[in-house]
């Protein structure tokens, strides 16, 4: 079972005991990311993770490293639309010392400037390093398109532009705002002793105090209509993201829709896979991917295509999507992906790692936790007309957002938009 403990202040605790594992997770959660961004500040929420690392006010950058790679752990962090994570992986012993590591990097970073122009430099270069990959950059496009004049059409990491400017105020604002009690969840999963996981957040934790709430800003959907965006690179493959507005993270489908994600395109079994790859050649990678958000999300195809066989591919792309609306999953198809997606739920979190982020985004997102059985159940009761209807209401042409990445290829987005007109 799952323990959570909230204190006074609003800060949560949740973690799960692992006696058959050495090792131990342990994260602090911020319910912050690029979303909660004006456009000058695109970056910020990413700037601030990389500098957490640099040192703090009793630990300096080498002796944060030190203190958990050292002992044979290793150490990281992510920063996405909603949230942002620290997290470490170590051996059960050292629960305590990395409590406290972790917790003093997160909450009293020294933010110098030497090492916010350094870093301001570091990023500058991961940024032009995403550009180069047209893979990162039709997310970029698609996003852009998904989810116009809003901060989660933005890249997570910020522009060259909005980097340069932001500065030291601006990054202690930002800090004091987000990194507050109201937004915290330490989430830990492992062999740890309860009696020391349960003293160190409360002593490091419970006692913080919360600064106003702020509130993040809702997507309020735009309709755009079907739209096709290319950007010219020469490279060697075509990059492809196509795709609908999806569904939130707690809507009642979203069950449905990790199965529609398994039948299309979320393994080697699935149907694009077959059809485009392993059937016809057109693509080395193609895959399905699903993005849940608070208020809004995405379900869309990426494929990494042969520069000539652009539109063959889509034609097969679309008439998937055509198939799969029009006629029900079968009763073989639809037991094989309930098989998938509940082995591949449960045995990600046989890893100390891999529960630690679900406990954490679970408890950070959703408010609350599902046991395996409850997840099981809520798989297991989804129809094949649950698909078809949940087919028939996101992949809509009237939605339909392409962005495409490659060599230019003349007439491709014309033919393309001929396919769209006669996707109906």
């Amino acid at each position: 079972m799952y323990k959570i403990i909230e204190y006074n202040n609003s800060a949560k605790l949740i973690y799960k005991k692992m006696p058959d594992v050495s090792s131990i997770s342990f994260g602090i959660w911020l319910n912050t990311g690029s979303r909660n961004e004006n456009t000058s500040i695109n970056g910020i929420s990413h700037f601030l993770e990389h500098l957490a690392f640099k040192g703090s006010k009793n630990y300096t950058a080498d002796e944060i490293k030190e203190s958990i790679e050292g002992v044979g752990g290793s150490l990281n962090a992510f920063t996405s639309e909603e949230n942002t994570c620290y997290y470490a992986k170590f051996l059960a012993k050292h629960l305590k010392s990395v409590m406290k590591v972790l917790s003093d990097m997160v909450l009293c970073p020294l933010l110098k400037k030497e090492d916010i122009e350094k870093e301001r430099t570091v990023i500058i270069e991961e940024i032009k390093m995403y550009k180069d990959l047209p893979q990162f950059q039709v997310q970029e496009l698609f996003d852009d398109m998904m989810w116009p004049d809003h901060p989660l059409g933005r890249n997570i990491a910020g522009s060259i532009g909005s980097v340069s400017g932001i500065d030291r105020s601006q990054i202690i604002n930002y800090h004091s705002s987000w990194y507050t009690p109201q937004h915290i969840v330490i989430a830990c999963a492992g062999n740890l002793d309860e009696d020391i996981l349960e003293a160190g957040p409360k002593s490091i934790f419970s006692r913080l105090k919360n600064n106003p709430r702020e509130a993040f800003k809702p997507f309020l959907a735009s309709d755009t209509g079907p739209q096709v965006r290319v950007i010219s690179k020469d490279i060697k493959q075509t990059h492809i993201n196509l795709g609908f507005p999806g569904l939130n993270r707690s809507h009642e489908d979203r069950y449905a829709l990790g199965l529609l994600h398994v039948i299309l395109g979320g393994n080697m079994s699935s149907r694009l896979f077959n059809e485009v790859r392993e059937k016809k050649g057109l693509a080395y990678e193609i895959a399905t991917h699903v993005k849940k958000l608070k208020d809004t999300g995405a379900f869309f195809v990426h494929a990494g295509i042969d520069n000539k066989k652009l539109t063959d591919a889509t034609a097969v792309i679309f008439k998937e999507f055509d198939r799969i609306r029009r006629e029900k999953v079968s009763r073989g198809e639809l037991r094989r992906a309930k098989d998938f997606f509940i082995a591949q739920s449960q045995m990600a979190l046989d890893d100390s790692l891999d529960h630690m982020l679900w406990l954490g985004e679970s408890l950070m997102n959703l408010g609350f936790m599902q046991t395996k059985s409850e997840m099981r159940g809520h798989i297991e009761r989804v129809t094949s007309g649950d698909i078809q209807r949940l087919c028939r209401e996101i992949l809509r042409l009237d939605r339909l957002q392409f962005a495409v990445v490659g060599p230019q290829n003349r007439g491709a987005e014309e033919k393309i938009k001929d396919m769209i007109s006669n996707f109906s």
